[in-house]
């Protein structure tokens, strides 16, 4: 079974969506959230889970959009959570701006849980030059960053993972035929329906700490963000949110290299933004289901 955290533009906060297939979306609780954070701007975008190799549940988020922080908390079967507390990867990085979208996953050749995320670090230069930088979105120049952990309660100096060059957010890592493939957001151009860019790209590595490389051109439509991909045990899947057309969308490859939308196929919950698939056994998703 499949678990979609996501959150709700009306609630920053974690909600759950179920599935059987990765095709047929069913929302938990009514729609209602599974958990409020009540630390740093009591924010909980881009929700993502994780299992660690104990069985502990990790979930991280955006704390709000101007933020050093991510959001983490722990459970031990998705149904309670630990207090939020906020995890300070850029703490230590002049002009950083903002930490959106983290994300994780399992780097074999170090042994580590490699953390992923979006940042813009400004220049002085860049700093004195700017007169709005609480607001503007439009002035960030995201890269992608990481740092590692072997626990989740000590985590490595931040450095940039991937760099193309231009502004790039939402990165979504995987592991695929000895590599790792990273889907993520084009984030040049414009909000609005007939831009150019804002769509998802592939690269690959072939270690989990880069260098990423061998940018493909778009794989989705655009304008779209948040990419998240997994195996549903036939194909691969790639859900992703139309946020300006206020839906869901998605595609499907059987290689995870050539992909096709199927937006059609798919019935999603209506309101969902931003989110992540995560695989639990049958017997725990039924438990959320009755618990929700």
């Amino acid at each position: 079974m499949f678990v979609l955290a996501h959150f709700r533009t009306e609630a920053e906060a974690l909600h759950y969506a179920v599935s059987d297939d990765g095709y047929e979306w069913e929302s938990l609780n009514g729609g209602e959230a599974i958990l409020w954070s009540d630390v740093g701007a009591e924010s909980i975008r881009d929700p993502f889970l994780i299992e660690d190799r104990d069985g502990t549940y990790h979930l991280l988020g955006t704390d709000g959009w101007w933020s050093e922080n991510v959001v983490h908390a722990t459970s031990e079967d998705l149904l309670e959570w630990s207090d939020p507390e906020l995890v300070p990867v850029m703490g230590d990085v002049p002009g950083v701006r903002n930490t959106w979208a983290p994300e994780c996953f399992y780097d074999r050749e170090a042994d580590v849980y490699r953390l992923v995320w979006s940042s813009t670090v400004d220049s002085v230069a860049e700093r004195d030059r700017q007169t709005d930088t609480e607001t503007d979105t439009d002035a960030l120049d995201h890269r992608i960053w990481t740092c590692s952990t072997p626990d989740f309660e000590t985590f490595s100096a931040p450095s940039c993972l991937f760099d193309p060059g231009y502004n790039v957010i939402d990165a979504c890592v995987v592991r695929l035929d000895g590599e790792y493939l990273m889907a993520f957001k084009d984030e040049r151009g414009e909000n609005t329906v007939d831009t150019d860019h804002k769509d998802v790209r592939l690269a690959r590595a072939p270690v989990g700490g880069g260098p990423f490389a061998d940018v493909t051109e778009p794989v989705t439509p655009a304008p779209v963000e948040g990419p998240t991909v997994f195996h549903n045990g036939e194909e691969w899947l790639m859900l992703y949110d139309h946020f300006i057309e206020g839906h869901y969308g998605a595609s499907r490859s059987d290689d995870a290299r050539h992909w096709e939308v199927c937006d059609s196929a798919m019935e999603f919950p209506d309101g969902l933004r931003h989110g992540d698939v995560l695989e639990v056994p049958d017997a725990v998703g039924e438990e959320l289901r009755e618990a929700f």
